[in-house]
């Protein structure tokens, strides 16, 4: 004899008066309460049959998934690998692109360490180019009258942020 406990999953979505997640009615899912003992086992089977008939489209139950999601996580996607041992003779890897014996491309070290020099240079004068430039912007600022953080937005009004809350 079957439970006359509540079948109900908390998923209920209905096709054709039957709720997909514990196969009973619409109807019996409102009266499920008045019902006696007696009434919700007969319920309860017949739920049971009614999901066994959806197939693929029953809904599955919290605790359902879950099991399904432990199983999954259990089971591993792949089999360890076996380690293989591997000589350097049984890999056919077909000809070696340059030769055991071709030299190296000769790098001139000193042309390297002079180009990275005038890199850093260039940067170094870069650098104080940009604090010069903000340093006069800065003082045109304080010529015109604004406070030292308003240089930007007073040379370049597209840089002021919008008014908010009035459109």
């Amino acid at each position: 004899m079957a439970s006359a406990s509540n079948p109900c999953t908390g998923v209920c979505k209905f096709r054709d008066q039957v709720c997909l997640s514990c196969g009973r009615l619409r109807a019996e899912k409102k009266r499920w309460k008045k019902m006696k003992k007696s009434e919700r086992r007969e319920v309860v089977s017949q739920s049971a049959a009614r999901l066994a008939a959806l197939g693929d489209q029953a809904i599955p139950s919290k605790k359902a998934r879950r099991k399904a999601k432990k199983q999954a996580a259990a089971v591993p996607a792949h089999p360890p690998a076996t380690p293989v041992r591997v000589t350097p003779d049984s890999l056919d890897l077909g000809e070696p692109i340059l030769a055991r014996d071709a030299p190296l491309p000769i790098v001139d070290t000193d042309a390297a360490k002079q180009a990275r020099k005038t890199w850093k240079k260039a940067r170094k004068l870069a650098k104080k180019a940009k604090k010069a430039a903000r340093r006069a912007r800065e003082a045109e600022a304080l010529a015109r009258g604004l406070p030292p953080g308003e240089h930007a937005r007073a040379l370049n009004p597209s840089r002021q942020p919008a008014a908010r809350g009035v459109h």
